[in-house]
């Protein structure tokens, strides 16, 4: 540890208390003394302690009503109940409240100091605890003062597509022409969709590309990979109901989707 362990010891018998506190100070620990339960509870006030030596009956406030008060504090220390044998199922009730151990008045050297051990393991383990919980919730507040501003949603996307006939349902991925199906290859689908999406546009064929295939490409390559798709899909489509193509090819740029407000063949 990187502090010495304090120990308060609570006890109204004078002997009881030096003897304690002497074989405990001998042992290597910091420890206080305390008559009363109410002096006890005005040093654990002042000052922190990790274990609790108490008696169980004392004249005043007696060990019972110190454990009460003690269960409030924030990170309370471990207590072990001292008691003599008439008590002892007091001390097992103290034990049900939240003791750690009990010890029988006279108790021997080898037996205080194996219970205090432990006890003081059993710290060592919550202040472990309590302080990597703090590390937690520190580093959750720092995320969260250093996190970006949420984005505005997207603007709703409209499920259907329509012009000159042609209808486009971009959730069911189908599309009709006058109300009969037209089976269309998943790339097809993907190829008029985009060409919807912007119609009376020039789409080039690398943004057709990136739009069915989700790749970047040279115009040349594009070119290459979407030819047959392209030949297939407007010969699917044919002629709208006025007798203009829906999609028509602007040489060396691309391929536009005519919705029908554009007169331009």
């Amino acid at each position: 540890m990187d502090r010495q362990e304090h120990i308060l010891v609570v006890d109204d018998e004078p002997s009881i208390r030096f003897f304690l506190s002497e074989e405990l100070i001998q042992a290597g620990y910091r420890v206080s003394t305390a008559a009363s339960g109410e002096e006890a509870l005005a040093r654990l006030q002042q000052e922190p302690v990790d274990l609790l030596l108490l008696d169980l009956k004392m004249g005043g406030m007696d060990g019972l009503q110190v454990m009460a008060q003690v269960e409030r504090l924030p990170l309370p220390p471990e207590v072990i109940i001292l008691t003599a044998y008439a008590s002892l199922e007091s001390a097992i009730e103290a034990m049900r409240r939240g003791g750690h151990d009990y010890l029988r008045k006279p108790c021997r050297r080898e037996e205080l100091l194996a219970s205090v051990e432990r006890g003081l393991a059993r710290r060592r383990k919550a202040l472990r605890q309590q302080q990597l919980l703090r590390l937690i919730a520190d580093s959750a507040r720092r995320l969260q003062a250093d996190a970006p501003l949420p984005e505005p949603d997207p603007p709703s996307v409209p499920r259907f597509l329509e012009a000159r006939g042609l209808l486009l349902d971009r959730e069911q991925q189908t599309v009709s022409r006058q109300g009969r199906s037209l089976p269309l290859t998943p790339t097809e689908f993907r190829l008029l969709r985009a060409l919807m999406e912007q119609a009376d546009r020039i789409v080039s064929y690398g943004q057709l590309l990136r739009e069915t295939h989700g790749v970047d490409g040279e115009e040349r390559e594009a070119r290459q990979t979407l030819s047959t798709h392209l030949w297939r899909l407007r010969k699917k489509l044919g002629t709208a109901p006025d007798g203009r193509p829906y999609i028509v090819n602007v040489r060396g740029r691309g391929y536009r989707f005519i919705s029908g407000q554009d007169q331009t063949r």
